[in-house]
């Protein structure tokens, strides 16, 4: 589902806002704080979405239990959404907010899946060879997936490469399939 007008609206007026205080990278990372212990505390969920405690008391309860972990600007944001009553949108802008830091710090995300764990001079060889192809700087993690019999599976942004020995024995299939 593509998010709202609105919902783009405030991500973008909290980069607009990020980048002029510099600080991008830790609004970011507020707001997935936030939204962590929204998706996983009842108890936080309950207080974050009520509408009996009123936008200041909320905002100082916030900012008495969360301190500095939190940017200022967040917390104002959450203020600005609960004077509107638009906490529901908080998940959504969150997500937007996320894609618009990669573009705006030219960052793209990969995800390495491996049977175990990969050696560090391994990954170092794959992030330089992603940043020359792409001109992009790279946040990579490793996932380990036992259902893969060996090789390698990278997902760059929104396109995988799959050197699985499952992808390569399903690829000479094929052409064994195709010739006889």
């Amino acid at each position: 589902m593509k998010p709202s007008r609105h919902v783009k609206n405030y991500a973008n007026a909290l980069l607009t806002v990020s980048k002029e205080l510099n600080c991008i990278p830790k609004t970011g990372y507020s707001l997935r704080n936030i939204e962590q212990l929204v998706k996983q505390e009842k108890v936080f969920r309950a207080f974050f979405y009520t509408k009996r405690i009123k936008p200041v008391e909320k905002v100082n309860i916030l900012k008495s239990v969360l301190g500095d972990l939190i940017n200022p600007i967040v917390y104002e944001f959450c203020a600005l959404l609960a004077e509107r009553s638009e906490y529901q949108m908080f998940i959504s802008v969150v997500a937007v907010y996320a894609k618009l830091q990669k573009e705006s710090l030219n960052q793209v995300d990969v995800i390495a899946y491996s049977i175990e764990g990969i050696d560090k001079d391994i990954i170092s060889t794959i992030v330089q060879g992603i940043e020359k192809s792409t001109g992009k700087s790279v946040e990579l993690r490793t996932r380990i997936d036992k259902e893969l019999l060996g090789g390698l599976k990278l997902r760059v942004g929104n396109t995988i490469f799959d050197g699985t020995i499952a992808n390569q024995m399903a690829k000479m299939k094929k052409v064994l399939l195709q010739n006889y």
